[in-house]
């Protein structure tokens, strides 16, 4: 074991050393803590001593989202939650609850009753347990490669015999296979996309001190399928639970503590906050983090994500309020509801109650779409649909509706070659335009869902880039020997990232930062080159021309003389042709063209005068 385990350890020890029991719905004075007694030190060999390894799922294995379509919920009596919690719940699904015998089952049907739980929506599994943390030992879910819904049985890391053997007990009750992986872990560590990734904290790694993290990430991904990014501890203290500090809220946005800056874990959680934006989701973008500010016994982001409710643990603070909006806003569509109850800092509601996952459900697989510069196309979304229930899909409700504006119009999905996989086309549209989309689908079971799941209220979005737009001149003019600069001016009404880059450039000229710089040639040249303004998803090209002309040359062919003086003389007094440029003329820059300008030049070219000055551009 290593020292780094060993003090893991202690700090678990610490942690529930002297906790708080605080309400007659929440456990006797015998329930055992979330983390390890001094009692059960003496006993870490126990862990796993009657857990079953067996082969991993067939694959390809996809592992379930906490916000995916649950059938249930799985808690234990005596409850670790408040009654009116298990009411809220049983509204919607099954409760599942799991009780020692008939008699305790009779006490919990007799709580429920009276706290106004609705008992159609109840069942109970008759087992032994050691504690309520059902979502640290309970199942974890997963569809195997046939389609069918299962169980991952992980190795409970803590010496609770009775808890450990729960997920087989469920798979027995529920009639699905369990698959049991030998990899010792807890359910508050692990938080999953439904779209191959897993997120825990290095906890995993060591509890697991004979696997490198390799064996680690490998075990995850032959029972899980997932890739997994396992992150540094980022408290001090406690239990180590991902789900103590972080939350997936959906695959592209992850809901993470803040505390004051006098907290010693302060710099931890905005290191980690930052860290895990500049990672890429599974959709493709980088993860949006939501900030929500706990402060001391409060666990905000151990919440439980129940379909279309959230159910937050509040502490009757003020900042329970700001919790609940922070949650509304970057959920927006779902109920989201508050619980106060015996709530610690690194234990609350997300700990106590697991939901279970319908085996049955109609399953929607879509990478939303984003911002383009595509203008003249349609916009193809392709989603896989399956029916995990079997039933044959109704093909007319199979659609996308998206708005540009006020009111959504739909197009049909239509099936590709590729098994499950369908596709619609949504309308090409002008630059500038914001769409808002959703996708929709039902089956012969009855199961209708939408992608996202909650449909419109926080529908997937993108927009039509306005290209950026070169707007400077095209063309300059200037004299030999002169300091050149060019920066061009670009319009971007999207103000998105721009880049500029120059192509065929003189060797004249160079780049410094953004511009090019130099010194004109000593002869009269004509230059060119490209500049490329782009952003994302578009660009402009523009081409620049540089007329570079010698002062006094008034007939143009390239050599200050006499002929010059004579084409002035003509211009001026005969009504001969202009200079071209006309600047080229003004040998004196007086600002006129006259016989002056011939004087000057004749002047300069016999006489050693001063060099003609003329005009800028």
């Amino acid at each position: 074991m290593t020292f780094h385990h060993l003090l893991f350890i202690a700090f678990l020890v610490l942690a529930t050393v002297g906790t708080p029991l605080q309400s007659a719905e929440e456990p006797s004075p015998k329930e055992l803590p979330i983390g390890l007694t001094g009692e059960e030190m003496t006993r870490l060999h126990e862990i796993g001593v009657n857990h079953i390894n067996t082969a991993p799922p067939p694959g390809p294995v996809r592992a379930c989202a906490e916000w995916e379509r649950s059938s249930g919920v799985i808690i234990r009596y005596p409850l670790g939650i408040p009654v009116s919690l298990v009411a809220e719940m049983s509204e919607d699904v099954m409760i599942t609850t799991i009780v020692a015998s008939t008699t305790i089952r009779t006490q919990a049907i007799n709580t429920y009753t009276a706290g106004g739980v609705n008992m159609a929506n109840t069942e109970f599994l008759i087992a032994t347990t050691d504690s309520y943390w059902t979502r640290d030992y309970g199942p974890w879910f997963v569809f195997n490669g046939n389609g069918d819904l299962g169980i991952v049985d992980h190795v409970y890391n803590r010496p609770r015999p009775n808890d450990d053997l729960i997920p087989s007990k469920l798979g027995t009750f529920w009639s699905l296979p369990v698959y049991g992986m030998n990899l010792t872990h807890t359910g508050g560590n692990h938080m999953c996309d439904g779209l191959m990734r897993s997120m825990s904290s290095e906890l995993v790694y060591d509890e697991n001190p004979t696997l490198t993290e390799h064996q680690v990430d490998s075990i995850m991904m032959v029972f899980l399928g997932n890739e997994y990014a396992v992150q540094d501890y980022t408290e001090t203290s406690g239990i180590h639970h991902i789900d103590c500090w972080a939350k997936f809220l959906n695959p592209t946005t992850i809901l993470i503590k803040d505390v004051a800056t006098s907290d010693p874990d302060h710099v931890r959680y905005d290191q980690r906050a930052d860290s895990l934006a500049r990672m890429i989701s599974a959709w493709g973008r980088p993860y949006t983090i939501v900030r929500v500010f706990c402060p001391a016994g409060a666990a905000y982001t151990n919440s439980l994500i129940l379909n279309d409710k959230v159910l937050v643990p509040t502490i009757g603070s003020t900042y329970d309020t700001t919790a609940i909006r922070i949650y509304r806003e970057a959920m927006p569509g779902y109920e989201v509801l508050g619980f106060s109850g015996s709530w610690l800092d690194d234990d609350a509601i997300h700990c106590r109650a697991m939901g279970a996952i319908d085996r049955y459900m109609l399953y929607l697989e879509h990478t939303p779409l984003q911002t383009t510069g595509d203008t003249l196309n349609g916009y193809p979304v392709s989603v896989k649909i399956v029916a995990h229930s079997g039933a044959d899909l109704i093909a007319d409700s199979l659609k996308v509706f998206y708005q540009t504006r006020s009111t959504y119009q739909s197009v049909s999905l239509n099936p590709t070659a590729v098994a499950d996989s369908f596709i619609a086309i949504i309308p090409a549209q002008s630059a500038g335009t914001d769409v808002s989309y959703y996708i929709q689908a039902a089956d012969e079971s009855g199961r209708v869902e939408t992608h996202p799941l909650i449909g419109s209220a926080w529908a997937h979005t993108f927009k039509i880039n306005h290209p950026p737009e070169v707007t400077s001149p095209s063309a300059y003019s200037s004299w030999t020997e002169s300091d050149f600069h060019y920066l061009p001016t670009v319009i971007d009404p999207d103000d998105t990232l721009l880049t500029l880059s120059y192509e065929d450039v003189p060797g004249w000229l160079q780049r410094i930062d953004d511009s090019l710089v130099g010194t004109t040639p000593d002869s009269a040249v004509a230059a060119s080159f490209q500049v490329i303004a782009s952003d994302p998803f578009s660009s402009d090209t523009q081409t620049v021309t540089i007329a570079v002309y010698v002062c006094g040359d008034a007939n143009a062919d390239g050599n200050l003389n006499v002929a010059d003086a004579v084409f002035l003389i003509s211009y001026v007094f005969k009504a001969g042709m202009a200079p071209s440029p006309v600047e080229t003329g003004d040998a004196n820059n007086d600002g006129n063209i006259n016989v002056g300008d011939a004087i000057y030049i004749i002047n300069y070219v016999f006489r050693g005068g001063p060099a003609p000055v003329c005009p800028s551009f």
